[in-house]
């Protein structure tokens, strides 16, 4: 640019820098030419580091895959050829180096999508043993005639209500003598007051009554309400405040009330055994699991299977 349109240009449009003297423009050059670009995070980024990123992206991307019930072999076929036409048009950067640090071939994705489903299983085992939690068992016809049964939990993890699909076997009969042993659940009553806990209520219990009585009158509690009965008995302070209400509250709380996740699973299992996936075994693999948890795997413990150990 011509200097006389450049200082009409600063005139204009940066009128706060006219009186700025060439020390402050050469600042502001070098600052410019310093800034991170791709090329320098990446040059700054330590071997080691780039490797486990590398794995982690591998981990994130074979979770996309599960969730999406897509085919193990779009990782290889479409996404890195996807990330490299990114990185070569949009950025104008060569990308075989970061492409490569990136493993997703059909092999891996079925070996990280298992890893993860373990890690997930093992954690709700272990944290069911801790917990109250309700079970759910459906079953379903395969494609072959095989009977699938399908068992899901319903449980209260960190205010929050979580349905999981707890595991998947393949049967030689049906659940049909499963009836009598659930009947407690068919015909469950759920007290008035738990739905409306602020409605005109009658209890013959005077212990629970006496906790209505004190929980009407609490007004910080009462604004949660306004969000459904299932956020305001999962609020931090009502087991410790009204413990015998709580009590009673949690047991319907992860009562299976719907067949949501059941309508769900099965459709799950439709997508996975189609012949693009060449017969997929639902049992083994870890798909299903992933495609209908509301868990997040722990990558970073996965990771560390794969940090190379230095010699003593």
């Amino acid at each position: 640019m011509k200097p006389s349109k450049l200082q009409d240009h600063l005139r204009r449009c940066h009128p706060d820098k006219t009186e700025k003297d060439l020390k402050y423009f050469q600042t502001l050059k070098d600052k410019f030419q310093k800034r991170p670009t791709l090329d320098r995070m990446f040059a700054s980024t330590p071997t080691s580091q780039r490797n486990d990123d590398g794995f982690r992206v591998s981990y994130n991307i074979s979770l996309l895959i599960a969730k999406s019930g897509k085919p193990h072999t779009i990782g290889e076929k479409l996404i890195l050829p996807a990330v490299e036409e990114v990185l070569k048009t949009v950025l104008h950067k060569p990308a075989s180096d970061i492409i490569k640090r990136i493993p997703l071939s059909n092999n891996t994705v079925k070996r990280r999508i298992d890893e993860m489903s373990s890690d997930i299983e093992s954690f709700l085992c272990n944290y069911l043993q801790t917990t109250h939690f309700s079970i759910q068992l459906e079953e379903s016809t395969l494609p072959d005639n095989a009977a699938l049964l399908l068992a899901y939990v319903l449980f209260i993890l960190n205010q929050e209500i979580y349905e999981e699909l707890l595991f998947a076997r393949t049967l030689i009969t049906d659940t049909k003598d499963f009836e009598s042993r659930f009947e407690d659940i068919l015909t469950m009553v759920i007290p008035p007051w738990i739905i409306n806990p602020y409605g005109d209520i009658e209890e013959t219990n005077v212990i629970i009554q006496e906790e209505l009585t004190e929980l009407s009158t609490n007004e910080e509690l009462k604004v949660q309400f306004k969000n459904g009965y299932q956020q305001f008995w999962l609020q931090n302070n009502i087991p410790v405040t009204y413990p015998v209400l709580w009590n009673i509250a949690r047991k319907f709380l992860i009562s299976f009330l719907s067949s949501y996740l059941v309508e769900r699973g099965f459709s799950a299992v439709t997508n996975l055994l189609t012949k693009k996936r060449n017969r997929l075994d639902v049992i083994s693999r870890g798909d299903l699991r992933l495609t209908l948890t509301k868990l997040t795997p722990n990558v970073d413990n996965l990771l560390l299977k794969h940090q190379v150990h230095p010699s003593h």
